[in-house]
């Protein structure tokens, strides 16, 4: 759509008046109106958004769908270096990628990776997001849960959400035990949070 600009819009809104102005039934100088406020708001309507606001570029989207797919990918070598691709992108990007997740296949495990290379370029927000959508992709009985469960709450830490990281790894639901790793990881993490927060 062509932009107009504020003059040339008043110039025809002018030209408008004039033409309508001779002495018309009331219907035709009601729909010239019209036609004017119409005019008006079109010109008025006409701005593009921000750069930031548009998605990525085709071929760019294409690449990100193609690192989003390979995210699960069974090799750790490959699953990974596509997370830690998707993770260099702009804000754009991230969107795009989240976009992906209601479209595509899910997995767990690549919701991991991709957190993780969040994670490691400090946008904890961004990693929290995409560490709750791989616990919320996990069975009940998987043992990925709990250490979601354990790498949320780091997030949280790390947010300032000290609370909600304690609630997070206090309250778990499941009866199984922990491994003894990741139980001494919640342990020491209910630890730091308390001390942070007190």
């Amino acid at each position: 759509m062509k932009q107009l600009s504020f003059d040339s819009c008043r110039r025809l809104c002018v030209k408008h008046d004039k033409r309508t102005s001779s002495k018309r039934a009331p219907v035709k100088t009601s729909l010239g109106m019209l036609l004017l406020v119409l005019l008006l708001a079109s010109c008025a309507g006409t701005q593009e958004p921000p750069d930031e606001m548009l998605p990525p570029t085709p071929s760019r989207q294409s690449e990100l769908t193609r690192l989003y797919d390979r995210l699960g990918h069974e090799q750790a070598s490959i699953g990974e270096g596509a997370a830690k691709t998707a993770a260099d992108g702009d804000e754009r990007d991230l969107r795009f990628m989240s976009s992906l997740w209601g479209t595509r296949t899910r997995s767990a495990l690549g919701a991991r990776r991709f957190a993780t290379a969040l994670a490691a370029k400090a946008l904890h927000q961004d990693a929290l997001d995409w560490f709750e959508r791989g616990y919320h992709a996990v069975e009940g009985d998987d043992e990925l849960l709990a250490w979601l469960r354990y790498e949320m709450a780091v997030e949280y830490v790390a947010l300032g959400r000290n609370q909600d990281a304690i609630n997070l790894l206090s309250n778990r639901l499941g009866t199984a035990p922990l491994p003894t790793e990741l139980k001494r990881k919640y342990d020491e993490l209910i630890q730091r949070a308390s001390v942070s927060r007190g």
